[in-house]
């Protein structure tokens, strides 16, 4: 199956046209009892014992060439104004793009922060996986596990069909 990938150039033309104006490089200083995946968790710890608030953005990562997808994200904001990243990477990582949103605060539901995903190409197949990933992710915010189970299946059935796309876009 196809993954996810963290892009090695962000596309700012297709940022701007979403309203994502200033991208930052943030450092990695993972806390020793931090777990991946759980970021505002990590931050919500390591502010019990250190100054600071919470920043919350989206850090980013591409299918290929044909699908984008913001994954919010929390940070520390540091007393200095500068951003700290506190959770353990997913990827050998020493620091990541990060786009400060505080508006995501308002779609944060059952203490999980949303995703948002974009189609890179005008395919029906593309924007049918979008479609998918997007119904997706509104129902791990519901935590609609009978959901997710069916929309993976839909998902894996189309998945022949979207590594062609993706196959002719590389």
């Amino acid at each position: 199956m196809l993954k996810y990938h963290i892009p090695s150039e962000l596309p700012f033309g297709f940022l701007k046209s979403i309203d994502i104006e200033s991208v930052e490089k943030v450092g990695i200083s993972a806390i020793s009892d931090g777990k991946k995946l759980h970021c505002y968790n990590n931050v919500m710890r390591y502010l019990e014992s250190n100054q600071g608030e919470i920043q919350l953005g989206w850090v980013f990562s591409q299918l290929g060439k044909i699908v984008f997808k913001l994954n919010a994200h929390a940070v520390v904001k540091l007393p200095n104004g500068s951003l700290l990243c506190v959770t353990p990477p997913e990827h050998d990582v020493t620091e990541i793009n990060f786009a400060p949103d505080d508006s995501i605060a308002s779609l944060i539901r059952n203490n999980k922060l949303p995703v948002r995903i974009y189609s890179l190409v005008e395919d029906k197949t593309v924007n049918d996986y979008v479609k998918l990933e997007s119904l997706e992710s509104e129902m791990r915010l519901d935590g609609n596990l009978l959901a997710i189970a069916y929309i993976l299946d839909q998902k894996h059935k189309m998945s022949n069909s979207l590594i062609e796309v993706y196959n002719k876009y590389l």
